[in-house]
């Protein structure tokens, strides 16, 4: 949806594939689907409304959380234009995907049209190694249409088939950087107790496990847990248990005086996964996004961070024309690069829990030095 709002924003209609993976996925994993979005967007309301204009406000009023930073001299992990903003947003994944989809196909602000098909998924690019020219669509109803377009921009999460599709088009193979071992996440919804609507966004970290609690809107909590062993974090007692055993117990104290709204539901998560689309040659037309790019933890705040930034870097890109020649690969550049600096941060950094990071001893001193140029500059033009 971010990047279905600034490609609209660019002056280009836009046509959004909502259809999930294709059919011919495997389903009989033993799994139930994936419900770790119930925690979602970190970074504060200055991020999601300057990205798609409206959608914070109807967010807040629709019930999404917001909390303050700590107080203290530190400096956000979002995007410094955020700095100034020092809060948290929080809600479920069906909020934030159902407002930014009502927001981005009715913004009266937009001249051209975005469409949403629900239903409807790529199962092919159609194009060669130099140029993708659009994508082959399967529909609902099972027939299957090419669809031409200027950019295709791939957002499809971590199972997309980008890079192989690349490869029958005669691309390179895409390389590919992976970190940690995979493993399981567990999530579940509890009510909020009486008296504890307060209670921010809570994370801690032991080892290979970690827990998190994200209030979310209609008075709930949102609470997942990873752990390299299913049957730690499977079944209710299970769960509680798993959190309770953490080296800090906040979480499991936490949930464990709370009433659940819902089931465990357990699935599997992969290595992390960073693909290097920057680093190969052609072809122009596509642009990959989000956790089909690069994937974290799904307790991690630079999840979101990296997709807004990209969304930034995309918008920036555009800016001398969706058409032209290098638009897609100054785009892919770009977001890599602001990819670069979250993927090699040491710090297990999860939502609320990452360490205050306070500004350096060298930073003014390099300010004064900044600002000394600055005026010897001046005076050269008074001259």
């Amino acid at each position: 949806m971010l990047a279905a709002s600034v490609v609209a924003l660019a002056g280009y209609d836009v046509l959004v594939l909502a259809g999930g993976q294709p059919a011919t996925r495997p389903q009989d994993t033993g799994f139930e689907p994936a419900q770790h979005g119930e925690v979602l967007h970190v970074g504060g309301m200055w991020d999601v409304n300057d990205l798609v204009f409206g959608s914070g406000a109807m967010l807040q009023r629709r019930g999404a959380r917001t909390f303050p930073f700590p107080a203290g001299e530190h400096l956000s992990r979002t995007r410094p234009r955020a700095w100034g903003t020092r809060e948290l947003l929080t809600c479920s994944r069906e909020l934030l995907t159902s407002v930014l989809r009502e927001v981005v196909v009715a913004n009266p602000a937009r001249e051209r049209d975005t469409t949403i098909l629900d239903g409807a998924h790529a199962v092919g690019l159609i194009g060669d190694e130099s140029a993708v020219l659009g994508a082959r669509v399967r529909f609902g109803d099972g027939t299957e249409q090419d669809v031409t377009a200027q950019l295709v921009v791939d957002a499809s999460g971590a199972d997309a088939c980008t890079a192989s599709w690349l490869k029958e088009l005669g691309v390179a193979a895409v390389p590919f950087t992976t970190r940690g071992t995979a493993g399981f996440s567990a999530s579940r919804l509890y009510r909020t107790p009486e008296g504890q609507t307060d209670i921010p966004l809570t994370a801690v970290a032991d080892g290979a496990r970690s827990a998190v609690v994200v209030p979310v809107e209609d008075g709930l909590w949102a609470v997942t847990q990873t752990s390299p062993d299913r049957e730690q974090i499977a079944g209710a007692d299970a769960f509680t248990h798993a959190a309770l055993a953490l080296s800090d117990p906040t979480v499991g104290r936490l949930i464990a005086g709370a009433e659940p709204a819902g089931d465990v539901v357990v699935t599997p998560t992969s290595a992390l996964r960073w693909h290097r689309y920057e680093r190969i040659r052609g072809p122009r037309g596509i642009v990959v996004v989000g956790d089909a790019l690069a994937t974290f933890s799904p307790l991690d705040a630079r999840g979101p961070l990296a997709t807004e930034a990209a969304a930034r870097a995309l918008r920036v890109a555009l800016g001398r024309g969706i058409s032209h020649p290098t638009a897609s690969r100054r785009a892919q550049q770009a977001i890599a690069e602001e990819l670069a600096h979250l993927w090699a941060d040491p710090q297990t950094d999860l939502m609320g829990g990452g360490r205050p990071r306070h500004v350096g001893q060298g930073l003014p001193a390099r300010l004064s030095r900044v600002r000394a140029a600055a005026g010897r500059v001046l005076k050269l033009r008074a001259r």
